[in-house]
């Protein structure tokens, strides 16, 4: 027999050089806008994808209508079939208090985690990635909450609003200073009440030209730094107008009458002497 003592070393270096595909980030989606805001007839920057902190079930839906023709024999004929649009429910959190990174340290986070698959095969490359990336965002987070507070300090002295906008009768009033839930809300509000069109990410596929069909933002009784979206899609396609040139000649009934070309009869006039009484004695009546 062969000496296969090599073998498990090569078996141990692929599995470690097959994860090395795991460090290349993957591209998010989310939900992208698509109806794009104009400016004079400029196209302004495309809105930025909304993304949920922590992303729950996401559901797609198809469904037809078929019908049920019942005949003298007591049963059924299907023979129509209408597909109903395609629908996509989303389920998501945001809350104040969370780990997302922001951009600038997405990138760096995601490269920290997928280094941990290859560990074994550079320990010293995975501590010092994640000790930079928790370095990073440790500075983020005090940088962050500095901000915050001054903001609301200064606030608070001034009297200024207190964040709370408004929704009435001619949509949505934003203040400033919103926490994290309500900027969410307020993004989903503006574009379900714009009619704005999205790009939806799902598991197993993209799908454009989705309007916000349903949206519910629950929090419940238990915390106020964590607000739960359902969101519903559903995809929107409008009829296009086609002309249509037919002749005349492959007409018939009273369609190939008002198809027809106009025809000169000529002129007349009526008799100027002429009486309702006269007029009914030529056609012998009365």
């Amino acid at each position: 027999m062969g000496n296969i003592s090599g073998l498990a070393q090569v078996t141990t270096a692929a599995t470690a050089l097959s994860n090395l595909v795991l460090v290349t980030p993957q591209t998010t989606i989310g939900y992208q806008p698509q109806n794009i805001p104009v400016n004079n007839g400029t196209p302004l920057q495309q809105p930025p994808a909304l993304l949920f902190h922590y992303e729950g079930e996401n559901q797609v839906h198809l469904q037809s209508d078929i019908t049920d023709h019942y005949i003298e024999d007591n049963t059924a004929l299907q023979d129509q079939i209408s597909r109903k649009p395609e629908e996509v429910s989303v389920h998501g959190f945001i809350g104040e208090l969370n780990n997302v990174p922001p951009p600038a340290l997405a990138v760096v986070q995601s490269i920290a985690n997928k280094l941990l698959t290859i560990g074994g095969y550079t320990p010293a490359l995975s501590a010092t990635a994640l000790l930079a990336y928790n370095t990073s965002f440790q500075l983020y987070q005090v940088a962050n909450n500095a901000v915050t507070g001054a903001v609301n300090a200064w606030n608070t002295v001034t009297g200024t609003p207190n964040g709370e906008s408004v929704i009435g009768s001619n949509g949505l009033s934003v203040q400033p200073n919103q926490t994290l839930q309500q900027r969410m809300f307020q993004q989903f509000y503006g574009y379900w009440y714009n009619l704005t069109l999205f790009t939806v990410q799902t598991p197993w596929a993209i799908f454009q030209n989705m309007a916000i069909k349903d949206l519910i933002a629950l929090q419940d009784e238990t915390t106020k730094q964590i607000t739960d979206f359902h969101v519903s899609f559903k995809i929107i396609r409008i009829a296009q107008t086609q002309i249509s040139i037919f002749a005349p000649e492959n007409t018939q009934g009273q369609l190939a009458t008002q198809a027809a070309a106009n025809v000169d009869l000529g002129s007349s006039s009526p008799p100027s002497s002429a009486s309702f009484s006269s007029s009914l004695s030529a056609f012998g009546v009365g």
